[in-house]
């Protein structure tokens, strides 16, 4: 079994995702909340042109109904891809998974789009775990057929709907010295009290977020007010600089770190399909380490507003506006 591989973006770029795609032999599962990078889908066409067997699942509508696959489901369809829109029982299929030859597989926070690859701080990991390979090509099966998935044995994943927030909140419950979460949003009241908990144990957590850049209504507002909490708890807050805050990461005691879709707030562990899992591997670890000391070191103390006031000046004009860069 070969170790993870880490990627990180802007860094890496496409490269490795193209790479992973050209070495499938015989089938390729991917499934996707927005999908529309022009080279990403000329991959996919050309390898279902090759003969592989590809199959892809498409988020139909954004919570606010907007719609970013419609033009890519048309393509594949024409291009004879089989293709379907994952089920309409979750709010949303948030997952962001690639399956090569049932023995290779990317979890992804990053979207297959441009500005994913350019614009945001995002992280993905090759895996090739033979169980956790295995639960992912299950769930797919289950969610191309609109049946429910239930797990299986463990296989140290998380799943929404299903086990992420007892992974979540069992993750920061074993920290013993540090916690460094890196995630735009901060809407969920479990995890909060948990992390509350670990400041009040003595574990040191700094949380770099991206402010108001992408947040909707009542995100912000939650955001807002619980991230003022955890200064108060005395906690460490940064604003992301340079690049849009997008990943979704939480590292404990420097040594263990989660990584995936997963959403802070109550309707991403209870109604959308989201997909995590717990990294021990040093050298993922590390990389994921140093990328985000880094980022903190570049990024900027924060304050937040009281909820019901405006933001800043300078929180305004720190990045356009980009409504495809809403963390929905």
């Amino acid at each position: 079994m070969d170790s993870p591989q880490l990627i990180v973006q802007p860094d890496h770029g496409i490269e490795p995702v193209i790479a992973l795609l050209r070495s499938a032999a015989n089938e390729i599962l991917l499934k996707q909340f927005t999908f529309d990078h022009p080279v990403l889908l000329d991959e996919v066409l050309a390898r279902h042109a090759d003969g592989v067997a590809v199959r892809i699942l498409l988020n139909l509508a954004k919570a606010t109904g907007e719609r970013n696959n419609d033009e890519t489901f048309v393509r594949l369809e024409a291009a004879g891809v089989p293709v379907r829109w994952a089920p309409p029982h979750f709010l949303v299929t948030h997952e962001k998974s690639l399956v090569v030859d049932g023995a290779r597989a990317m979890i992804a926070t990053f979207n297959f789009m441009e500005k994913y690859f350019i614009k945001t701080r995002d992280y993905g990991v090759v895996i090739s775990d033979p169980g956790q390979i295995a639960e992912i090509r299950a769930c797919f099966e289950c969610d191309w057929s609109g049946k429910p998935y239930m797990p299986g044995e463990p296989a140290g994943l998380s799943w929404s709907p299903g086990n992420a927030r007892a992974v979540l909140c069992d993750l920061v419950d074993g920290a013993e010295r540090s916690i460094d979460i890196a995630h735009p949003k901060f809407a969920e009241p479990v995890i909060f009290e948990r992390i509350h908990a670990a400041l009040g144990r003595g574990v040191h957590v700094r949380l770099l977020c991206g402010g108001k850049h992408g947040l909707h209504q009542p995100d912000l507002m939650y955001s807002f007010a619980l991230w003022r909490l955890f200064h108060a708890a005395g906690g460490r807050l940064h604003k992301q600089r340079h690049l849009r805050s997008h990943a979704k990461v939480v590292l404990v005691d420097e040594d263990r770190v989660y990584l995936g879709t997963q959403n802070l707030d109550q309707p991403a562990f209870d109604l959308r399909r989201e997909l995590g899992l717990i990294l021990r591997d040093p050298v993922v670890v590390g990389g994921i380490a140093a990328v985000f000391q880094a980022d903190w070191k570049s990024s900027r103390k924060y304050e937040p507003p009281y909820p019901i006031l405006l933001p800043d000046d300078a929180e305004n004009t720190e990045f356009e506006s980009d409504v495809d860069l809403r963390h929905d």
